[in-house]
């Protein structure tokens, strides 16, 4: 009998440039979506290291170990081929090929683009004193590091999240800590004035000094430390001065290529991750959908699974959910949901300050009364889940808005338990309350950290983590006997 020998389809080169977090995660859909069966993965990374957790970045100070996402035999083990250290520089569209600072050269059939973002910094006159620092990558906290340990002051430029988490670490290092923010008040992307007044007195309560409505012009060498300059004539003393005003997204790659940006930076992609070139994707910090940046965790990492599903022949779309998050600002807690902050006049707004308790809560809702827009919480972040919910379900919402953040009685109404079985839980691995559910009820696992590692739901943001634990504590009853539950 004659043999038919099958030829073995030759693979497809997939390019990655960026091994970020959103280039990361997109190496995890990578393998989730079979891809390798189609295609040969090359990553280029700029940085020495492989990718790390840039939103937890202040864990540096304490367990630097613990920011790696994967190491460098993760790559090899999965026939990833990770290169380090390799600034991509070229693209040559017509060839589709790139080339590195060093000359590499590296054909493509698609590129994928997870270059990031850079350090916004502002015109101020004396930024090449040593003692200025930016603080974005684990390098630059090094450089902080050694700097501090011969320090006594600290002043931070930029009272955004960025700038509020290097407050954070220079406090807790025992530092004299000053931010100075141009706004006239901290967080002025998130939070409103009456809120940020409320964050502005618990921070001060630690000892930090803040600067609100004040633009740094000038920094001047004197002594061994940093006289810094205001443009209103007023000068402060530090011995070292921290920038952290922001990002701008990482486009010069693109532009050189001739593709398709966005008038204020960012490389312009359609609902699958495509630029103007069909061979060329981009997600993350760098890429412009819905006509913004999406500089947070959940958003970028939708794109990643966007984009690796649709090389999988699934067609999902970017969504662009309102951009929401809840974070721990020095001690407080805060969180935000959506358009809290749009300056749309047929809206509505709803505000609750307790200032004794240090808890602020503030809803806007559609004209008509009927859905809930966004939320602002500071203090007392209780409520997130269920606002979150609201505003991602479109849910009408009670006759009486102020229900939603002044009775818990009302909140627990919408329980987690309503909400349908389909309602996706964790953005970030597009995990929903079934699998969650079924992994408590049917695998008998009721322990948190076991369902992230069963499920990877809340290995992201980890925005959605106390969802997760409101899960657990309606359904753990369910589980198998025979399962030994530990404390959560």
């Amino acid at each position: 009998m004659k043999r038919t020998v099958v030829p073995i389809p030759k693979k497809s080169k997939l390019v990655l440039v960026g091994n970020g977090m959103s280039g990361y995660k997109f190496c995890e859909k990578f393998l989730k979506y079979h891809l390798y069966k189609k295609f040969d993965l090359v990553i280029y990374g700029e940085e020495s290291r492989p990718a790390y957790d840039r939103v937890n970045l202040t864990r540096y100070f304490t367990s630097p170990g613990e920011l790696t996402l994967a190491p460098a035999s993760w790559y090899k083990e999965n026939n990833m081929l990770l290169k380090t250290g390799e600034d991509v520089t070229y693209i040559n569209r017509v060839e589709k090929w790139i080339r590195t600072r060093r000359g590499t050269i590296e054909y493509y059939d698609k590129l994928i683009l997870a270059t990031g973002s850079s350090p916004f910094i502002p015109a101020i006159e004396g930024l090449n004193n040593p003692h200025v620092f930016v603080y974005r990558t684990i390098d630059d906290l090094v450089a902080i590091k050694e700097r501090m340990c011969g320090c006594g002051s600290a002043l931070v430029i930029g009272g955004g999240i960025l700038g509020l988490e290097a407050a954070r670490a220079v406090l807790h290092s025992g530092l004299t800590t000053t931010i100075v923010e141009i706004a006239n008040h901290l967080m002025p992307r998130q939070l409103d004035f009456e809120g940020a007044k409320l964050l502005q007195s618990q921070i001060e309560a630690l000892g930090v000094k803040v600067l609100v409505d004040k633009k740094v012009i000038r920094l001047t060498g004197k002594e061994g430390g940093i006289e810094v300059g205001c443009a209103d004539g007023a000068t402060l003393n530090t011995d070292m001065v921290i920038i952290a005003a922001g990002i701008t997204p990482r486009d010069d790659l693109a532009v050189s290529g001739g593709l398709t940006t966005g008038i204020k930076g960012g490389i312009v992609v359609n609902n699958y991750m495509l630029t103007s070139d069909p061979h060329i994707s981009a997600i993350g910090e760098c890429a412009m959908a819905h006509n913004r940046i999406w500089g947070l965790a959940a958003p970028c990492y939708e794109m990643a699974d966007v984009l690796a599903a649709r090389l999988a022949n699934i067609y999902k779309v970017f969504r662009g959910d309102a951009l929401f998050t809840k974070l721990k600002v020095l001690e407080t807690r805060v969180a935000f949901i959506g358009d809290g902050m749009d300056a749309d006049n047929s809206q509505r707004h709803y505000s609750v300050i307790e200032s004794h308790a240090g808890v602020y809560k503030r809803i806007t809702v559609s004209g008509d009364g009927k859905q809930l827009l966004g939320a602002i919480l500071i203090g007392d972040i209780s409520a997130y889940s269920n606002l979150l919910h609201m505003v991602r379900s479109r849910v009408r919402i009670p006759d009486d808005p102020m229900l939603l953040i002044c009775n818990p009685q009302t909140q627990g109404k919408s329980s987690v338990g309503d909400w349908p079985e389909d309602t996706i839980i964790c953005l970030c691995e597009s995990v929903s309350k079934k699998t969650i559910t079924d992994t408590i009820t049917v695998g008998g696992i009721a322990r948190l950290d076991q369902i992230k590692k069963m499920t990877h739901a809340g290995t992201g943001c980890e925005s959605c983590t106390n969802v997760i634990e409101e899960i657990i504590n309606l359904y753990k009853e369910h589980a198998k006997h025979n399962v030994n539950e530990t404390k959560l």
